[in-house]
């Protein structure tokens, strides 16, 4: 029986409490105007408060997609009213769409809709503070910097501004530091969602008053910095290490031997793995001309190579299976292909299996004086000596013209060989130069960067914190 009681006098205390709010809100908005400016004199300045809260970072493209809320402050004379006369209530909240807000739009919006349109309620005490905090997805142009890509830094900026008001009708200011033009922490990452591929590095908000060529007053804006970096583990394992692979495979195709007539085909093997690893890559890199990224130029750069490995490929294929003499080849380049090259190489040319040598021994048999020696009585058999003395002749003959072939086939082999081991070494010292300085400019791999920690970043800090205080100095 008690607790009904209790309940029932609890829902009295609400009826009672809603009907004194009900009364309140029809006492605020008794002739209110929400078109004209909340102020006593028309030559007032209203100081509107502004803050930005930063929740995700959504998207970073040309139009750059970040999720952030807004807090506006300001004071509204209409809306003073004395706790006492409405049963000890402070504050009550109004429909924003039912009282006067500064016009502030994005200056730099890429969404088409500049106007800040939320349906939050504006949170308002009696002393005529009136506070709303509009969450809002923004989207605003921001020049993308790719020359470092993946590694690289982009500084995006929100520029708000009231757009009917000069600076002697609305004065903008911080929402926490109202005297500063300038803030190093003018973020609060409260909310903050880390995001998955992006470091924040900076956040900071610069206060300015321009004069623009339209008008003769001053405007004023609040612009919001943002500098962020992109996390490039990713890019790292999924597309640097493939594409140095690749430039790996291209140097190792000099160390493949010729006579397995393998060379081209892994040459164009590579060639296809590129050409298909480019085009996805194509996707993920942003579509920009006013540069190439870094890593475009590091795969330009190995397909450049690889270009030129399968040309140099053909001509020492060319080279290896001649079979004519090197005799027109002019002296002084010979000397230097089979000489003085394979000295500095450190090679050595190979010996000539016996099997293909044949010592031409001095013939005994001469058809000029066989007769003085060999009195042979009888025709025919002299004519048989004649034709196999012959034969025997033709068949040295053959014998000393393998061995020369195979002597010139080796040396054209020879030089094949010189040429790849040439080359081999070319390709190892390009590749590693061109890796290095086409990453060198990377300042973030060597120099690594230290995100802000967001516990940092509140417009309302602990008090008397002695662990935040040492964290955020």
């Amino acid at each position: 029986m008690q607790h009904s009681r209790s309940i029932g006098y609890y829902e009295i205390l609400d009826d009672i409490r809603s009907d004194q709010a009900t009364e309140l809100y029809d006492y605020l908005m008794f002739n209110y105007n929400k078109y004209v400016r909340p102020v006593r004199n028309n030559s007032d300045i209203l100081n509107v408060k502004v803050g930005l809260k930063l929740i995700r970072i959504d998207d970073v493209n040309a139009k750059n997609q970040i999720i952030r809320t807004h807090v506006y402050e300001w004071q509204d004379y209409s809306f003073i009213w004395s706790p006492d006369d409405f049963g000890g209530i402070e504050y009550i909240q109004i429909p924003n769409d039912l009282i006067w807000k500064p016009d502030l739009v994005l200056y730099n919006n890429a969404d088409g809709d500049y106007q800040v349109r939320s349906k939050a309620k504006a949170f308002i005490r009696y002393d005529g503070t009136v506070t709303w905090n509009p969450p809002m997805i923004y989207k605003s142009y921001c020049p993308i910097n790719i020359h470092l890509y993946p590694f690289d830094k982009q500084n995006c900026t929100l520029k708000f501004g009231t757009w009917s008001y000069s600076g002697s009708l609305v004065n903008l200011q911080f929402l926490t530091d109202h005297q500063s033009i300038l803030i190093e922490r003018g973020w609060d990452l409260e909310d903050y969602t880390p995001s998955i591929e992006w470091d924040i590095l900076d956040l900071t908000a610069i206060r300015h008053e321009i004069v623009y060529a339209c008008c003769a007053e001053i405007y004023l804006d609040l612009t919001f910095t943002c500098v962020i970096q992109r996390k490039s583990l990713f890019y790292t394992i999924n597309l640097i290490l493939p594409c140095t692979n690749i430039s790996v495979l291209t140097v190792l195709v000099f160390l493949q031997p010729s006579d397995s007539r393998k060379k081209i085909t892994l040459s164009i093997s590579i060639l296809v793995a590129l050409l298909v690893f480019y085009l996805l890559l194509i996707e993920l890199m942003p579509p920009t001309s006013f540069a190439v990224p870094l890593f475009g130029k590091y795969l330009l750069f190995t397909l450049v190579l690889l270009s030129l490995s399968i040309a140099i490929t053909i001509i020492t294929l060319n080279i290896h299976f001649r079979r004519y003499s090197t005799s027109y080849i002019p002296l002084w380049f010979r000397n230097i292909l089979m000489i003085y090259l394979p000295k500095v190489l450190l090679m050595k040319r190979p010996s000539i299996p016996s099997k293909y040598i044949y010592k031409k021994q001095k013939s005994t048999l001469r058809y000029d004086n066989y007769q003085l020696r060999y009195q042979w009585q009888d025709e025919r058999q002299r004519r048989k000596i004649a034709t196999a003395t012959n034969q025997i002749t033709y068949i040295a003959q053959q014998i000393e013209n393998i061995k020369n072939e195979k002597e010139i086939s080796e040396e054209w082999r020879f030089i094949a060989l010189i040429l790849d081991r040439l080359f081999l070494i070319i390709f190892v010292s390009v590749t590693l130069i061109g890796t290095f300085e086409s990453f060198r400019h990377a300042p973030s791999l060597y120099k690594p960067t230290t995100s802000i920690n967001p516990i940092c970043y509140l417009y309302y800090p602990p008090i008397n914190d002695s662990q935040w205080m040492k964290i955020c100095n």
